[in-house]
């Protein structure tokens, strides 16, 4: 061991508690002795003068109880007070071990008790052997004076020597174990650090992952563990709820989970949210039936990535056969054009060669809807403020239009959100002109609101595109967005597709709704940007 161990190494100790154990020991020794002192009966244990030993005995009390009562640790707990108490205590039990009393008494046992503390608590080994030493001392001083007074023989030097040997065995056994409990207290303290470094380090991956957590107890409860497993499932704060109120598909799938019917759920959308998410469970004990864990990962990045490969397929498929498809189509189209312009042909003939361009004209626009999916190129995400890109989506639109329209817009919405003004501006076309066209047919009059809101919880901002007409048979919803379905006998059926494949390309959705006063309306559901974001 090294001659001295540094004070900041000792001080690995919690000094202060040792030091009060301590003192709670020097009251209690001081009661002790004073009890004894007063309560003797001749039994030869104290000295028929029993002075002295009531004088140590109260000065163990009294000093005990003005540093439990009146002292700062932090004063007791130095290098200069810790020596200033040692030495209180080797004068109070040299006292106590009256020179009239036997050597073999065993009140200078309490020396022993003195020095290991100091070997404790002193953090200089010079200041720990030197209390030993003046212990020493003190002993071979009464050991002395009793032989000087004749009680005892000269051999008494020789027991006194061997307790003095003891005192500084036990200053050095204690300034050994001093020191085990130091680097044990270290070793500790750096263990302890390291896990509080790694549990901060694991808290930060977990609060900034992509991927929500979130714990599942056995009722089958969800409580988040993460900040973006309230982000995907649209939960307010961190408490724990049934996993029916969170969302009926994902209670779904735990409860298949559960049973053991599958082992990868299905990738499902949450009831009111915009995006895919795909859910994976663990067990955190033996069997599904206990704790588990619920990872939830954003699935609409794979979406999208299918999507441009199903695109990328159509491209190739279409641009093979638009050639072979359009030519033929022209040509059969100029010819009954040119035939229509004979005088000579009777009204039934022409009204046939109408038919004939009209059905033309009509599979010469599927042709180039399905040339504009399979030419479409990745989104120019820029953030936009929602108000004004709608107002002037809405005068571009009035400006281009060659028929007058009434289009009106109502609410606002405080986020920017981040799209492809161009792409989404053509959604947005095509909305307001089937809203027209249907307002017209069921009204007489061309008129379509739009109104902006938001969700603050969801975090979306929201576009309705509202109009007059008839609306969507119940019937003829759940296809809706599919291509090549409609319900107009002129319609191609891939313009509402075209809209939904445009809002998956820029992380938007679409859908329809009726208004709570029945009127039909489109919504675009669009994710809300903070304003700092790139």
């Amino acid at each position: 061991m090294s001659d001295g161990t540094s004070l900041g190494d000792k001080n690995t100790i919690d000094r202060t508690q040792v030091f009060a154990v301590y003192n709670v020991y020097r009251l209690v020794i001081g009661s002790v002795l004073f009890a004894l002192t007063l309560a003797d009966t001749g039994s030869g244990l104290l000295s028929d003068d029993s002075a002295l030993q009531m004088i140590g005995a109260s000065i163990f009390i009294i000093s005990s109880l003005i540093i439990a009562l009146l002292g700062s640790p932090s004063k007791f707990t130095t290098e200069s007070g810790i020596f200033g108490v040692m030495m209180i205590d080797v004068l109070a039990t040299t006292l106590v071990a009256d020179p009239t009393t036997s050597l073999t008494s065993g009140f200078t046992t309490l020396y022993l008790v003195t020095v290991a503390a100091a070997s404790m608590l002193l953090v200089s080994r010079q200041l720990a052997t030197l209390v030993a030493a003046l212990t020493v001392l003190a002993m071979l001083a009464d050991t002395l004076f009793i032989i000087s007074r004749g009680g005892s023989e000269t051999g008494g030097l020789l027991y006194a020597g061997l307790r003095g040997v003891l005192v500084f065995l036990v200053g050095w056994l204690g300034q050994l174990a001093a020191a085990t409990l130091v680097q044990a207290a270290q070793r500790a303290e750096v263990a302890s650090s390291q896990a509080r470094r790694l549990k901060l380090f694991n808290d930060q991956i977990v609060e900034h992952m992509q991927t929500g957590i979130l714990l599942v107890t056995p009722k089958d409860s969800l409580k988040p563990v993460n900040s973006a497993a309230k982000d995907l499932l649209m939960l307010e704060s961190n408490s724990e709820r049934p996993a029916k109120l969170v969302d009926s598909q994902l209670a779904m799938a735990l409860d298949e989970w559960r049973n053991g019917d599958t082992l990868m759920p299905s990738p499902f959308k949450p009831d009111g949210g915009h995006r895919t998410l795909l859910p994976r469970f663990t067990t955190l004990e033996s069997g599904r039936e206990g704790d588990a864990l619920l990872f939830i990962d954003d699935y609409t990045p794979m979406t999208q990535f299918a999507q441009s490969l199903k695109l990328n397929s159509l491209g190739r498929l279409t641009g093979s056969i638009a050639h072979e498809i359009r030519n033929p189509l022209a040509a059969v189209s100029n010819a009954v054009q040119l035939l229509a312009e004979n005088e000579n042909m009777s009204d039934g003939d022409r009204e046939l060669a109408n038919i004939v361009v009209r059905n033309t004209q009509r599979m010469n626009d599927t042709v180039s809807n399905v040339l504009e999916l399979s030419r479409r190129v990745p989104p120019n995400l820029t953030q936009v403020d929602v108000n004004d890109w709608i107002l002037g989506v809405v005068h571009e639109f009035k400006e281009a239009s060659s028929e007058e329209a009434s289009l009106t817009v109502t609410g606002g919405c405080t986020w920017p959100i981040s799209i492809d003004k161009s792409q989404l501006k053509r959604v947005l076309d095509n909305l307001i002109d089937n809203g027209l066209r249907h307002s017209a047919s069921a009204t007489g009059q061309r008129a379509v609101d739009l109104h902006i809101g938001q969700s603050v919880v969801q975090r979306l901002c929201f576009i309705d595109v509202i109009d007059n007409g008839d609306g969507v048979p119940d019937s003829a919803q759940a296809r809706l967005f599919e291509p090549f379905f409609t319900t107009r006998p002129d319609g191609t059926g891939l313009g509402l597709y075209l809209c939904k494949e445009l809002c998956e390309s820029n992380g938007a959705e679409i859908s329809y709704r009726r208004t709570h006063d029945g009127r039909s309306s489109f919504r675009l559901s669009l994710r809300m940007q903070s304003r700092d974001a790139q």
